[in-house]
């Protein structure tokens, strides 16, 4: 081939169809026509002749290098060059355009990036910033400070990733920590290297906290840095929020700030506040919750609480007419408001906080949250004999270690004769639940039960009205005036007859039933067999237990299903209190129920058993 070198007028230069790169042929131009103006075309193009134009110019198309072309275009565009900056072009038979082509495009091979990261880092050596870098090639910082901080991990590692035993996502996760011994031994002694990159990140941050970790968003990485702490982060992850790599100071630092906000609980009066990373004690039911009563408002907040009842009436009828999203906004706003007066008007007596206490804990998003009115089960003869411990640790002559050793023994013992008598079972059983529901555990169990009385009163107002709210009401207040001191109330027990035993024994149980968290779940129905509930006979649909909590379509819906579509026409037209007073006269007597109440028809062992 009559092939040779020559430089020609950049003006003279155009893009050959012959070029087989059609796809994305401008990709990283900006890249490349910045580090061609750094240090200049370093490779140069392949051309071949056209015939002259008009102004009798030689001219030539670019049949490899299409892509340098357009960076030197642009660059004399923008008065980097001019035009008739003088290009280095090898110029070819015009029969071998395509060829020179395919095999200048099939034969080029990427730098590795290992290769990258020696050549930058030893641009650093030589004085440059990563910025400086990044402008010489067209490249951004955070590229280049990636490149370098993947230089900075354990040369045996480069080395690994150099032959292809590592990955460029393996090697990248290595970067979080600078010690390359503890690289090394992560990815050597291991006993695997098929690790992925997640799992090699957790090796290295075992004893670190992750960035997203309750603790860590609590205190915020201000505070963290600011006390002295250190937060690695990843570079090659934008959304990753570090590690902090001192947990013990990450820990004072949640328990400085928690104690904070328990020194403004201790002005109401608890008389113990607890701090918890996280609710697990909460969720375990080591508590109970002390009995509230009813509080008076202050008048400002009792005129704003009507007030706010008005305003609630207002927006749900003008929703009814029109679904208005800043209505909405406004309706849970209100909401939430009423909410919280609301909870105001219940609290505990001086007399329940003097025994009772509050918790702080962090919720998963790092947020805090307090719970008031605890009882730690059996809270005030646990803490008297830890008072005692601390007087005199050796009372009884002989080391804890000892006496949790005796106590096991005790306890092995007690269990065998209490499972031979069923009479002593169901005495400390009986105990454990009337101390807990009735005296909210003043009294010393060894039993490990703990029991939440459901409270139902404090979840809907219309339970006091309601049939069987009336009913448990009266049974509970006759037990009430039945019972003795905490003191006597294990010899009072052994003395009820059999069936006053269980008589108790079942009113306990009831207290503790939650089912409106598992309403039509399989258990519930299960119980729901076996008493033989009817909903039908305890509930009927009132404005204050079912209909103000509707729309007025699901009331035309419930008066149509339960008496007749043509019932519910006639109250079509009504404003939506009308409605409803409308509709309970309707319903009064229909025995309908709602879905959820609804039950299957009682086993034949139940209705015997009524």
């Amino acid at each position: 081939m009559g092939n040779k070198l020559k430089t020609i007028p950049l003006c003279q230069l155009k893009r050959s169809k012959a070029n087989i790169r059609k796809t994305e042929p401008l990709t990283d131009i900006e890249q490349l026509a910045a580090s061609i103006l750094a240090c200049g075309l370093l490779e140069n193009l392949v051309v071949r002749g056209i015939p002259k134009e008009a102004d009798n110019k030689p001219a030539y198309e670019v049949v490899a290098g299409g892509r340098r072309l357009a960076a030197l275009k642009l660059l004399a565009k923008r008065r980097k060059i001019k035009r008739d900056y003088r290009v280095a072009c090898l110029v070819v038979d015009d029969s071998a355009g395509l060829e020179v082509s395919l095999a200048e495009n099939f034969e080029r091979v990427p730098v590795h990036p290992a290769d990258q990261c020696e050549a930058f880092a030893a641009l650093v050596g030589q004085g440059l910033s990563a910025d400086a870098i990044a402008a010489r090639f067209g490249i951004t910082a955070r590229f280049v400070e990636q490149r370098l901080k993947l230089a900075s991990v354990s040369p045996r590692l480069l080395m690994e990733f150099r032959v292809g035993a590592m990955t460029l996502e393996q090697l990248t996760a290595f970067t979080l920590t600078n010690d390359h011994k503890a690289q090394e031994e992560v990815w050597f002694e291991s006993g695997y290297h098929e690790m992925p990159a997640e799992t090699i990140r957790r090796f290295l941050t075992s004893t670190q906290v992750q960035g997203h970790d309750r603790r860590a968003r609590f205190v915020g990485v201000q505070a963290y840095e600011e006390a002295g702490g250190t937060v690695l982060r990843d570079l090659f992850d934008a959304e990753d929020e570090g590690y902090f790599s001192d947990s013990v100071l990450l820990d004072r630092l949640v328990l400085e700030k928690l104690q904070s906000l328990a020194a403004g609980l201790g002005v109401e009066g608890w008389h113990w506040i607890e701090k918890h990373i996280d609710d697990e004690a909460l969720r375990f039911g080591r508590y109970s919750q002390a009995p509230r009563v009813d509080l008076p408002l202050a008048d400002a907040d009792e005129k704003h609480l009507l007030s706010l009842g008005v305003r609630y009436d207002e927006l749900v009828a003008a929703l009814e007419e029109e679904e208005q999203e800043e209505l909405v906004t406004e309706l849970d706003r209100i909401e939430a408001e009423i909410a919280t007066l609301q909870d105001k008007k219940r609290g505990w007596s001086d007399e329940e906080k003097a025994r009772s206490g509050a918790v702080v804990f962090l919720d998963p998003e790092g947020q805090p949250q307090i719970v008031r009115g605890l009882v730690k089960p059996n809270g005030e003869a646990k803490e008297a004999e830890r008072t005692t411990k601390q007087r005199n640790p050796r009372a009884n002559g002989y080391a804890d270690s000892v006496i949790r050793e005796l106590g096991t023994q005790h306890t092995a013992a007690l269990r065998e004769l209490v499972a031979q008598r069923p009479e002593a079972a169901l005495t400390a059983l009986l105990h454990a639940l009337v101390d807990g529901l009735f005296f909210n555990g003043r009294s010393v169990s060894c039993l490990g039960i703990t029991v939440t009385d459901a409270q139902l009163d404090r979840r809907s107002a219309a339970i006091a009205d309601s049939k069987a709210g009336q009913a448990f009401a009266a049974r509970h207040a006759a037990w009430v005036k039945r019972l003795p001191e905490p003191e006597l109330c294990w010899q009072w027990l052994v003395e009820l007859d059999v069936l006053d035993r269980m008589t108790l024994l079942a009113h306990c149980v009831a207290l503790t039933i939650n089912a409106r968290e598992g309403l039509g779940s399989e258990a519930d129905a299960r119980l729901a067999d076996a008493t033989g509930l009817d909903m039908r006979m305890w509930w009927k649909p009132t404005r204050a237990n079912f209909l103000d909590r509707l729309t007025k379509n699901d009331i035309l819906e419930t008066v149509s299903e339960a008496v007749s579509q043509q019932a519910s026409w006639r109250l079509a037209g009504l404003k939506k209190e009308r409605m409803a007073k409308e509709a309970e006269k309707l319903l009064a007597d229909s025995g309908w129920l709602p879905g959820p109440l609804r039950t299957a028809e009682p086993s034949g062992e139940a209705v015997a058993a009524r």
